[in-house]
């Protein structure tokens, strides 16, 4: 435009450079002009694995050049948008997708919780059901979905929690404005999400119907855009954008039916042929078409990343300069410049300074040689080394003068705020480089900020961003904030839950910085305790400079608190057995439990009434107590060694029957999560009877004892069965004694350790050893036993029958190695090597290592819907005749033993 001095014959003409009219919303040393262009918007599609290739053409945008002002996005689209919009760099969102576990993130069996950070009891209960069905006032709650998503929830929203750039309620004011576009399930309309929590627009705009639970938005249930525009090129026109850039990247469809043997494929499918119904009308609406050369590459395949954003980025590439040029050219609306062709021309700055000579050798060729105003500012402007710019003409005497305003040279980085020690001088310094003593562009300003911004990001600062900049003198002055909560609000959907339980897994604190770590730990924490479909946590920022508030919202979707688990469970010992549990666990909003659980077989018969209290209130004490009922019939081999490798003298010497009923409570303090220590008290009636012809020194019982102790129990395995990682101790003291009788009383003590080492990315080594040793001898019903697989009744040891060795006093050490192949065999497989050495004794003075049992023996292990299937061929060996010998003899080996067990053990 072009601006006049007042009066009847004006002298100099003021010309102002014709500049972008959308605001700078990324951070700056001083605001600044920029450059006429046109505004570009970039419409991203969905596509599964298929739109990583997007993060390509970007990154070959930020190569090239080519700016984005505006992104509307669908499914994939709407995350790498919504990611990219907040902040974070192409190399960022790449690093991201290799980081990412997709097959975990994507999976609808991926529900499960994190079993190393829930509380023992929790772990118990889940470890031996199959099935959960949920009740609500009597009512059976059917699932929306297969997956709550909640892994897809928690990724998106700590990105979002920690990017570049505070997300406030309105997604225009982030520095790539965006828009999220999403399906409304009960109307069927397209609803494009502008405002609001950035994490829940871009996972509404990927929430897969049926296979995710829908998202919540006022009266709407959002799912995927993709049903509605999985190509939303139309969406760019409400920004206005001059040049409108369309990424296609939904690849191909599945050619066979064989292939669509998962439902997420067949989703994906459908989910494709409807985008097919929609492309023609979107793609018209495109000024260019980028379609990155992704063949036949399936969406749901995650495993080549690189090929994916490869391909995006050699179609960036090739495109890059027929769209700088598109987006250079002179809009119709920009106004003419001023011809200055044989004009005197001379270049002004706003003071004297020695600093400015290496602009003036800059820029001095394009002044020298312009012959158009407008065109000589807008060259100005492109070298971004000033911050305002403009000509004065005179047309009478031919003379032009350009007046510039370089950005001031800075020699000293003044920065306060912020986390007090966050970063030492030398990050601080180290981000700043670039500016110090030096010419420097207004894009490399906002790098050095935006650097600053990322140090405190990689040191787990999330809330930490930069509130006000000025130059005085050669003194960058930067103000940053606090990096603390103003506030945390909860959110809850049913308003099941109290305050107290939620309050006390938030490790937030407003008083002190956020951390990332500790907004990740209070989402698992809030998300293990069981009682919750979905956690979400965003950040809203408001107001600007000291009236600034950032408050931090937990959303939570509760679980109806009534469920009942079904569990199943064949062996070669018990044969078929039937798990019913029902319990509330979620009392009164306590987040306690109060229920019970039947186990019905044709060996064992189990009844049990709970109270659990994982935690009394804030505080880490502990408290349970349950009625019981516990009848189990043993079947007893006398154990033969025969120095023949295949024998069979091994032979059944009866049964016996033990049966247990009372009442114990404990109470105690956790040892975070996933351990407690605890004193206990028991009353119970313990009766065991025998049908044994042998004299086995089994005897019929009928006693009422009084049992006191004390437990430490600690188990960080990721899986009870097929454990990878983690550890499980658990040490147990009691004093028993025969209630309102005057026999003497007995103590015991035990112990179990695992220890589980992962040696590559499949293979697992693990250590146990247990022992377990009596005062005086015990009553039946009280004895440990020995061999087997391990189950509730009786320790593992394998090359042994299960409950093969009774004993008042009894050791073990064994060794496992563990391997998962990389393909199933019908179902995910385990393969496993085990060595175990130990026996039982009746009294203390018979331990010897002379007298030790060995056992070797091989599995296979399938994780099967109904829970893990199990077989196991072994043997046990022995330099003993029999197992309660106590000389030593030859090499000689048992019975070979063979274990079968589908289900889960309860």
């Amino acid at each position: 435009m072009a601006t006049t001095e007042t009066g009847a014959a004006p002298r100099t003409v003021r010309v102002l450079p014709d500049t972008l009219s959308i605001p700078m919303q990324r951070y700056t040393l001083l605001p600044a002009m920029r450059p006429a262009r046109k505004t570009v918007g970039l419409a991203l599609s969905g596509g599964g694995a298929n739109g990583l290739a997007q993060i390509g053409v970007l990154k070959a945008f930020e190569e090239e050049g080519i700016p984005v002002d505006f992104i509307a996005g669908t499914s994939m689209g709407a995350v790498i948008g919504g990611l990219y919009s907040c902040g974070y760099t192409p190399n960022e969102l790449e690093e991201i997708a290799h980081s990412l576990p997709w097959e975990s993130i994507v999976n609808i069996g991926n529900n499960k919780y994190s079993r190393s950070n829930i509380f023992l009891e929790q772990q118990r209960v889940r470890d031996r059901s199959t099935i959960a069905i949920r009740f609500e006032k009597l009512k059976l709650i059917i699932p929306r979905s297969l997956s709550s998503a909640q892994a897809l929830t928690e990724t998106l929203d700590l990105l979002a929690l920690n990017a570049l750039y505070p997300v406030t309620d309105n997604f225009s004011s982030l520095p790539v404005q965006f828009r999220a576009v999403t399906t409304d399930l009960v109307s069927g309309e397209r609803v494009t999400l502008a405002s609001g929590s950035l994490s829940e627009a871009m996972r509404a705009s990927s929430t897969i119907p049926v296979l995710f639970s829908p998202i919540a938005h006022g009266q709407r249930q959002l799912v995927d855009g993709g049903l509605v525009a999985n190509l939303p090129v139309d969406e760019l026109e409400s920004f206005s954008a001059e040049y409108k850039i369309a990424v296609d990247a939904h690849g191909s469809m599945y050619s066979t039916g064989r292939e669509l043997d998962l439902p997420w494929k067949a989703a994906d499918q459908a989910l494709t042929i409807l985008t097919k119904l929609q492309y023609p009308a979107q793609l018209e609406k495109a000024d260019i078409v980028i379609r990155p050369e992704l063949e036949n590459h399936m969406a749901t395949d995650f495993s080549d990343i690189d090929s994916l954003v490869a391909s995006g980025y050699t179609k960036g590439k090739t495109l890059a300069g027929t769209i700088r040029r598109s987006i250079e050219n002179q809009r119709k609306s920009s106004p003419s410049g001023r011809s200055i062709a044989g004009y005197t021309k001379r270049i002004s700055f706003p003071e004297e300074n020695q600093e400015f000579i290496e602009h003036y050798h800059i820029v001095s060729g394009i002044v020298r040689n312009a012959t158009d105003t407008r065109t000589a500012l807008r060259e100005l402007l492109a070298t971004d080394l000033f911050t305002r710019v403009y000509a004065e003409v005179d047309a009478r005497r031919k003379k032009a003068v350009f007046h510039l305003t370089p950005l001031p040279a800075i020699h000293r980085v003044q920065i306060s705020g912020g986390p007090p020690g966050a970063l030492s001088p030398d990050e601080q310094g180290a981000c700043f480089a670039p500016l110090m003593g030096r010419v420097y562009t207004n894009q490399t300003g906002t790098k050095a900020l935006e650097s600053l911004v990322r140090t405190y990001r990689d040191k787990g600062y999330s809330l930490v961003h930069i509130t006000d900049t000025g130059v005085s003198g050669n003194t960058l002055r930067v103000r940053v904030s606090s990096g603390r909560a103003d506030g945390i609000t909860v959110a809850q959907d049913r308003n099941i839950t109290d305050k107290t339980p939620v309050n006390r897994e938030i490790k937030v604190d407003t008083t002190t910085v956020v951390r990332l770590r500790e907004a990740r730990s209070s989402v698992k924490n809030l998300y293990d305790t069981g009682v919750f479909n979905r956690v979400s946590l965003s950040a809203k920022s408001t107001g600007e400079g000291d009236d600034e508030r950032t408050l931090l919202k937990f959303s939570l979707d509760e679980k109806p608190a009534s469920v009942l688990r079904i569990g199943l469970r064949y062996d070669e010992t018990s044969n078929a057995q039937f798990l019913l549990d029902y319990r509330n666990e979620n009392l009164a909003g306590t987040t306690n439990s109060l229920g019970g659980w039947l186990k019905v077989g044709r060996k064992n018969n189990v009844a049990n009434i709970e109270y659990n209290m994982p935690r009394i209130g804030s505080t880490n004490f502990t408290m349970s107590s349950r009625l019981f009922y516990d009848k189990h019939n043993f079947d007893h081999t006398r154990l033969v060694f025969d120095k023949q490798f295949f024998n069979t003298r091994s032979f059944s010497s009866g049964s016996y029957d033990i049966q247990k009923y009372g009442f114990s409570a404990a109470f105690g303090t956790r040892i975070r999560k996933n351990g407690k220590f605890i004193a206990d008290i028991t009353l119970q009636n313990s009766k065991s009877s025998t049908d044994s012809e042998q004299d086995d020194g089994f005897v019929t019982e009928n006693l009422d004892l009084l049992s006191i102790g004390s437990r430490l129990t600690i188990d960080s395995r990721d899986n009870a069965l097929i454990a990878t990682t983690g550890n499980y101790t658990d040490l147990r003291y009691a004093l028993t004694t025969p209630a309102m009788e005057n026999e003497n009383l007995f103590w015991q003590f035990s112990g179990t350790h695992e220890h589980n080492i992962p040696v590559g990315e499949r293979t697992t080594l693990q250590f146990s050893g247990m022992f377990g040793v009596s005062s005086v001898p015990v009553p039946l019903s009280e004895k440990f036993f020995l061999g087997g697989p391990g189950t509730s009744y009786s320790r593992r040891f394998i090359g042994l029958p299960e409950n093969a060795l009774p004993g008042n006093n009894i050791a073990s050490a064994g060794v496992q190695l563990q391997y998962r192949p990389p393909f199933d065999i019908l179902f995910p497989t385990a393969l496993r090597f085990n060595y175990n050495t130990g026996n039982a004794w009746e009294s203390r003075d018979q331990i010897a290592l002379a007298r030790l049992i060995h056992g070797i023996g091989t599995s296979l292990v399938w994780e099967t819907p109904i829970g893990p299937a199990r077989f196991t061929a072994a043997k046990a060996f022995s330099f003993l005749r029999a197992a309660d010998e106590q000389e030593s003899s030859t090499l000689r080996f048992a019975d070979t033993v063979f274990y079968f067990s589908l289900g889960h053990d309860f």
